[in-house]
């Protein structure tokens, strides 16, 4: 069970990295995204949402929200092979469509993937539960970013939280520091990554029971 301080830790958290985006963008990988980084998987996710005329405040009907969605998806592959500094930013896909979403909307659609990624954490965890808030909050905030991802299969590699196998095993083995120097993701701010790496190498302090 996520308690409300914790839970309140971890929005504060992913609405740090992530920020708020009331319209469609590309993230980095091209990849179909709105508000604190939730990504619409295709253009009959994106009717799930409930997008608005930006200056009316009519409720969009599906048809926008797919001709939106696809407007979007044709600079997808683009996006992904641009070099780091070529990127488009969020900001810069703000005036492609007029339909946004409130805040109410994209903190339902964060809560809702924050919910979903506790059932994925204990099962790729078994003692998440018991792990320390910290740990937990880097967790989370991996997950969030990376997706569950699936575990090795024939022919096919680990993907998202699953393929950081160093990593994940030492989680499970509660060694804190070999977590911290194998918790890199790409495409990321340095400054999230040293800030994962900070979260477990505090719960790695506290293990030993040396002041922080």
């Amino acid at each position: 069970m996520i308690s409300s301080t914790l839970r309140e830790r971890i929005r504060n958290d992913l609405n740090r990295w992530e920020g708020m985006f009331a319209w469609m963008y590309l993230d980095s990988e091209g990849l179909v995204t709105v508000g604190f980084g939730t990504m619409l998987l295709n253009a009959h996710a994106a009717t799930a949402v409930s997008f608005q005329h930006a200056k009316s405040g009519a409720l969009a009907t599906a048809a926008e929200i797919t001709a939106a969605y696809n407007v979007l998806h044709a600079g997808s592959a683009a996006q992904k092979a641009a070099a780091p500094a070529k990127k488009y930013s969020a900001k810069h896909y703000e005036k492609v469509t007029d339909l946004m979403i409130t805040l109410a909307t994209a903190s339902s659609l964060r809560d809702s993937h924050i919910d979903a990624d506790y059932s994925q954490l204990q099962l790729i965890y078994p003692q998440f539960d018991s792990f320390p808030d910290d740990a937990k909050v880097a967790l989370f905030d991996m997950i969030y970013n990376l997706g569950a991802g699936h575990g090795k299969m024939r022919h096919h590699r680990a993907t998202g939280l699953r393929a950081y196998v160093t990593m994940n095993a030492a989680i499970n083995r509660g060694d804190w520091g070999t977590a911290a120097k194998y918790c890199l993701r790409h495409g990321i701010p340095a400054t999230r990554n040293d800030a994962t790496a900070q979260l477990f190498n505090n719960c790695a302090v506290v293990k030993v029971g040396r002041p922080r």
